[in-house]
């Protein structure tokens, strides 16, 4: 499905947010820390709801796009779409991803001694699964919508 203008995500493409914004957090949150809100424990849950949702879709895409006998038809638009959201799902997971490394860089060293530093640790460890989740959901979501038959017709 992806055409001239758009290309596979790859690990390579998604390691810059994830830096980038690991680093940002961290160096943040050694400023701020003391002076935000505990994290609350749904924070994690959009975040995997979203990539169970993915998953659900990249099985019903796959199935679609491979003429699957058992597969319900899907517009092209649709499948498109699905791809772009599975793009943009894995580079977004991958800048949360980012944000649960740096929380967790932040507050790991302090979790023993701070009540309030486990308790946000503990829920940036499930964002931190949550948001890999997501960047695995996104990434098959996007392969899904490729036509595997795709590369033996273009050469």
């Amino acid at each position: 499905m992806s055409g001239p203008g758009m290309r596979r995500t790859g690990w390579a493409d998604l390691v810059v947010p994830l830096v980038v914004i690991a680093v940002t957090v961290y160096i943040l949150l050694r400023f701020s820390y003391s002076s935000l809100p505990s994290l609350q424990w749904l924070v994690p849950a959009p975040l995997a709801a979203l990539a169970i949702a993915e998953l659900v879709a990249a099985r019903r895409v796959r199935a679609a796009v491979r003429h699957d006998p058992d597969a319900r038809p899907m517009a092209a638009i649709v499948i498109a779409r699905c791809v772009a959201l599975g793009k943009a799902s894995s580079l977004v997971g991958a800048g949360v991803v980012g944000a649960g490394i740096g929380l967790l860089a932040r507050l790991l060293p302090d979790a023993d001694t701070v009540r309030a530093a486990a308790h946000d640790a503990k829920v940036g460890g499930l964002l931190l699964a949550a948001a890999i989740l997501l960047v695995g959901a996104g990434l098959l979501l996007e392969r899904a919508g490729i036509d595997p038959g795709r590369d033996q017709r273009e050469t």
